[in-house]
């Protein structure tokens, strides 16, 4: 390249053209177009942090992975293997992976990154980046990620998804075909997230006050093996519902806590509908696949150019119940039929 940009000096100084220097000359255009190509085509890169889920082979997320994320930002443009490539970590369930994990991940220096859960956020944060975060959680503000939903103020925006808002609701609903409901089980981890129970804390209370209830919670370690003595231990405490919070742990283990539901008696009442397909008796809440639909207009924003500080963090309304009607066969309950009738999913 030097000897043909040489070349269209000698020919702007006067000198008889001849064809070869049209040729260098041509050739030059030409390569300077290629790389400008080859710059545009470039693919943007995302990262993404998971807690539970494994990340696909090759960091390819498709429709067999019912990834509802790849799938919207498609459908803005961005394509996986062409214009943007995932940079994916996962924890495989062990929490005690995930500060390791992000810290690995921002040293990599993706465009953003990308992730579905409060242990994942708070080690990203951790990290001090200034890359820009677009996450799920409850809440945001209270959680202290942003300084409000309309103006986050800082790296992180996102989808703020009602899970915990909802706790006095679902027992409402749980009562409507169990009004002799008087007693209720929390799973949770011990040394879980402080801010994050003492929220919760605050929902069941307000079941207590409205309903007359008793709650408990029984702590577990986030092993598998720990969840069967829990079981036991409800049945002979005559704490025959369990309010399930959806957690890195529960969510990874949602057909072996619908199995020893079933063997101890216990109703199982969920957060998400994840756990109703995978056994539990009900679940009321925002479907986890519909969260990534904001989540990915966010994402399509902040790849065209928009700052994280201003996008507003979008507030989920679109709530599911889902009825398991052959796990309540399996307890002998018999669900009223209008609760049926007003479920968005029964599955039989």
């Amino acid at each position: 390249m030097p000897d043909s940009a040489a070349c269209w000096l000698r020919c702007r100084s006067g000198r008889r053209i001849r064809s070869a220097c049209v040729l260098a000359v041509a050739s030059l255009v030409f390569w300077n177009m290629s790389v400008t190509q080859v710059v545009a085509q470039q693919p943007r890169r995302v990262g993404r942090l998971l807690v539970v889920d494994p990340c696909p082979p090759n960091n390819i997320f498709g429709v067999r992975t019912h990834d509802t994320l790849t799938k919207v930002l498609a459908e803005r443009g961005w394509i996986q293997g062409q214009n943007l490539v995932f940079d994916c970590v996962s924890a495989g369930g062990r929490l005690g992976d995930i500060d390791k994990l992000a810290a690995e991940l921002v040293a990599r220096e993706p465009e953003m990154i990308v992730t579905q859960s409060t242990p994942a956020i708070r080690a990203l944060i951790a990290t001090k980046t200034t890359l820009p975060i677009v996450m799920s959680t409850p809440d945001p503000v209270g959680e202290g990620y942003a300084q409000s939903l309309a103006r986050p103020g800082g790296n992180i925006t996102g989808v703020a998804d009602l899970s915990l808002e909802l706790a006095a609701k679902r027992i409402e609903l749980l009562r409507e075909f169990i009004p002799e409901l008087t007693n209720v089980a929390v799973l949770y981890r011990v040394g879980g997230d402080a801010t994050f129970f003492k929220r919760l804390e605050d929902q069941l209370s307000r079941a207590v006050e409205r309903f007359g209830i008793q709650w408990r919670v029984y702590n577990h370690d986030n092993r598998p093996e720990d969840l069967e003595p829990l079981f036991r231990a409800m049945q002979e405490d005559r704490y025959d519902c369990l309010y399930l919070v959806a957690s890195p742990f529960t969510l990874a283990h949602p057909k072996l806590i619908s199995d020893l539901a079933l063997k101890y008696g216990i109703r199982v009442l969920a957060e998400h509908p994840q756990f109703a397909y995978g056994g539990a008796l009900v679940s009321y809440g925002v479907d986890a696949n519909e969260v990534q639909r904001p989540m990915a207009v966010q994402i399509d924003a902040i790849l065209r150019g928009a700052r994280p500080e201003t996008l507003p963090i979008f507030q989920m309304t679109k709530l599911h119940l889902v009825i398991n009607l052959k796990t309540a066969k399996a307890l002998g309950l018999t669900i009223p039929s209008d609760l049926l009738t007003r479920a968005d999913e029964v599955i039989e």
